[in-house]
């Protein structure tokens, strides 16, 4: 691993209990095991290793997400799959104190993650939806389906709704993601109806 990865990886362990804000330089570098002068060759602020951080994050999410995507199996099936792989492995934004730290002292960064999870929201689920046929769903259009689950993600995944109704990150998404699934699969013959 080189320099400029080990100071970005330092930050994301870093960052799993403290946040970005509270993160010093000399801090970081202690952990990555060098000096602040070699960060400063790699990086012109602190600011700018959180969005190469957030930068990595989200390239790595959206691959494993198109795989996911792309598994041929049928919607329900691949949104459990996307539901169990982000909260096991999107730590990064699962993480209260980080988005709390992105909405407050990153609002640039904070809007560059909202456009990626709305974009991410509208081409994979739209893309879900068009490749899989409906197979499994009620006759929607994938376009609105997509608009309401970003536009909800959106308000029900961010650290300001979360916090203010005591809830987990994890928790947050598997009941968001289930009443879109109930709302949106059909019934199974032979299952009974809820």
């Amino acid at each position: 691993m080189n320099k400029r990865e080990q100071i970005i990886t330092a930050l994301a362990e870093l960052s799993r209990t403290r946040g970005f804000y509270r993160v010093t330089v000399d801090e970081l570098a202690a952990h990555a095991g060098v000096s602040k002068r070699t960060i400063y060759r790699h990086f012109s602020s602190k600011d700018q290793i959180v969005e190469a951080l957030l930068d990595r994050f989200m390239n790595y999410m959206a691959g494993q997400l198109e795989q996911i995507i792309n598994s041929g199996q049928k919607p329900a099936e691949v949104l459990t799959g996307i539901i169990s792989f982000i909260t096991q492995h999107g730590i990064l934004l699962n993480n209260m104190q980080v988005l709390d730290d992105l909405r407050r002292y990153y609002p640039e960064l904070w809007a560059k993650v909202e456009r990626f999870r709305a974009e991410k929201i509208q081409q994979n689920f739209v893309k879900l939806l068009v490749t899989k046929n409906n197979q499994g769903l009620r006759e929607t259009d994938p376009r609105i389906l997509a608009a309401a689950l970003s536009a909800s993600v959106q308000a029900v995944i961010n650290p300001e709704f979360i916090l203010n109704n005591e809830m987990t990150f994890e928790g947050a998404v598997k009941q968001l993601i289930g009443l879109f699934m109930y709302g949106v699969i059909e019934d199974e013959p032979g299952r009974a109806t809820e």
